[in-house]
């Protein structure tokens, strides 16, 4: 068995162990010198150094300013670092609670789902010599919300868990130095849900002076993609955004016309995954298409995925990733809707950059239908976000193409 084999294997063992750390909660509450308040999750461990602890975005004082999905309350020692956390769903009703500790050789983070009694994550960086060698991350997906001590045996949930391919999102990391004392390479392990275990590993990259340009991580798969990449000082979410979103309206126009449509094109969708992947996914309707589901009363802005196109992102990487940069340090998700929004608007306003055969109301959006666009009212908010005219939301309205 190799090292990072028998270390995940460890991981399971921690995390089962962790059980009995639900009722030491209180003493990390009892060590609270300082509460602060945020609308996410802020603390990565995964970036904590002997140095500092950065926070992924603001917190403050008054609890009343917060009002966000993630709503979460830090306690910190005396030390200034953070050893409690609480957060809750308000619509079901679940609750959680965490806590950090440190010494010389490990920092761990573990969390309870209250409403279950089982550990939601367990989290630990360790050391040598004060210079990071491993890292564990093991979170149990629904934040163990659908486990209960009270209906299952600790050793109980452990196998289901175990043996369910949707229950674990997991990464076990191990760390190469270079003769500098700088990472050079990190080798991983990941249990994804419907994925299964693989492995990837990271090669970091310095400019002459030691400073971290660049990550890279390759899969074992053969794939490859740029995972971090240095964000110039003073450059703004705002401005990057922008740059962005004009580089990638610019690679969707290549993308479709390398697919010579002959037909005009009335609605072009940029498929994304809230939080997760920001990469579109690109779907052309023909004024055809949109015809036939108005004469068959059908919701015309759905369209038919298995036609869908892919962006090669390659060029503009470097932009990509310091977007998800921000996204992860700010703990923001809404940035990268925001910037592909602002790409729909370019591509909707300029009609393809003028390239392409379009409809006279042509009109791009980016959407998440999953979670967005589900009342008239929203999903017209989206379509004049994305550069749609209240005059064309009229026409199609109309015409029958939108809902009144």
């Amino acid at each position: 068995m190799n090292t990072l084999e028998s270390q995940l294997k460890k991981l399971f063992e921690q995390w089962l162990n962790s059980f009995n750390e639900l009722e030491t909660i209180s003493d990390y509450k009892a060590q609270v010198k300082t509460t602060l308040y945020s609308e996410y999750s802020r603390y990565d461990l995964e970036k904590f150094d002997w140095s500092h602890f950065p926070s992924d975005g603001p917190l403050t004082k008054d609890k009343e300013s917060v009002d966000g999905r993630g709503f979460h309350e830090y306690g910190f020692n005396d030390n200034g670092l953070p050893c409690y956390v609480a957060f809750k769903h308000d619509h079901n009703q679940v609750y959680w609670e965490g806590f950090y500790t440190y010494d010389d050789i490990q920092v761990r983070y573990v969390e309870f789902c209250l409403n279950t009694g089982v550990p939601s994550a367990f989290i630990q960086m360790e050391f040598q010599e004060g210079r990071k060698v491993a890292f564990k991350r093991m979170i149990i997906n629904g934040r163990a919300s659908g486990y209960s001590l009270s209906k299952m045996s600790k050793e109980e949930i452990f196998e289901k868990i175990r043996n369910d391919g949707y229950s674990i999102i997991s990464t076990v990391t191990q760390y190469d130095y270079n003769p500098s004392g700088k990472i050079k390479k990190a080798s991983s392990v990941h249990i994804s849900p419907g994925i299964g275990k693989f492995t990837s590993y990271d090669e970091y990259n310095y400019d002459k002076n030691q400073i971290l340009e660049t990550i890279r991580t390759f899969f074992e798969q053969g794939t490859n993609r740029l995972t971090y990449c240095r964000i110039p000082e003073n450059l703004s979410p705002e401005s990057l955004m922008e740059s962005l979103a004009e580089a990638l309206a610019a690679l969707i126009v290549e993308t479709i016309a390398n697919q010579r449509l002959t037909k005009p094109i009335a609605l072009l969708e940029l498929s994304y995954h809230y939080a997760d992947n920001y990469i579109p996914l690109l779907v052309c309707q023909t004024a055809q298409d949109v015809a036939k589901k108005i004469a068959n009363r059908e919701f015309v802005f759905i369209p038919d995925y298995s036609d869908y196109r892919n962006v090669e992102i390659k060029p503009i990487e470097n932009l990509f990733t310091q977007l998800e940069q921000m996204m992860d340090d700010q703990s923001n998700m809404d940035l990268g809707c925001t910037m592909l929004r602002k790409a729909a608007y370019v591509l909707t306003r300029t009609k393809l950059s003028g390239k392409l055969n379009v409809t006279e109301d042509f009109a791009a959006y980016a959407i998440d239908w999953s979670i967005e666009g589900h009342s008239n009212a929203h999903f017209e908010e989206i379509l004049r976000e994305c550069g749609v005219e209240a005059g064309v939301i009229g026409k199609w309205k109309r015409e029958g193409i939108l809902p009144e």
